[in-house]
């Protein structure tokens, strides 16, 4: 699997796609499995993007790595990767890819009872991404696609 990060990228894709379909389909009671599921799909497709990035500065990858491990084999190894940069911004900002990890961190959560509190009213700001609807999940996968694009047009360049 360490050469081929790329299949890997592509087939979490198809996969979160697939399960977005079948979570808009799904009954009342599957949909938070099928959310579920399409995060972590999402969240395998983004780590295994890192993985690529890592790759194409000659480092193996025997397995999924987070964004710290990285960073710190790019730089272990003596070179800055610009890309790994960029992600970096994505994901301490208020974006796309950090609501996405938020979410995704939240489901290893245990569930809190939530009380009724009638004066509480939600702030969403304009760049808020809602991953309670497919909807959202749509828009978040169309950044992760055009990540894994630039990315990948990034690594031809050089």
């Amino acid at each position: 699997m360490t050469n081929n990060w790329q299949g890997y990228t592509n087939k979490m894709l198809f996969h979160s796609r697939l399960l977005m379909e079948a979570w808009e389909d799904a009954d009342e009671l599957a949909k938070p499995a099928f959310r579920e599921a399409c995060l972590n799909a999402m969240v395998q497709a983004y780590q295994s993007l890192l993985a690529e990035i890592m790759t194409s500065y000659r480092l193996p990858v025997n397995q999924l790595p987070t964004l710290d491990e990285a960073i710190n084999s790019v730089h272990h190894k003596g070179e800055v990767s610009s890309e790994l940069q960029y992600i970096e911004k994505l994901e301490q900002h208020d974006s796309w890819l950090s609501a996405l990890l938020k979410n995704h961190q939240e489901c290893s959560m245990p569930i809190q009872r939530k009380s009724i509190n009638c004066n509480e009213i939600p702030l969403f700001n304009a760049n808020s991404v809602r991953l309670d609807q497919p909807e959202g999940f749509l828009s978040v996968l169309g950044f992760l696609k055009e990540l894994v694009t630039y990315s990948r047009n990034f690594s031809l360049e050089w």
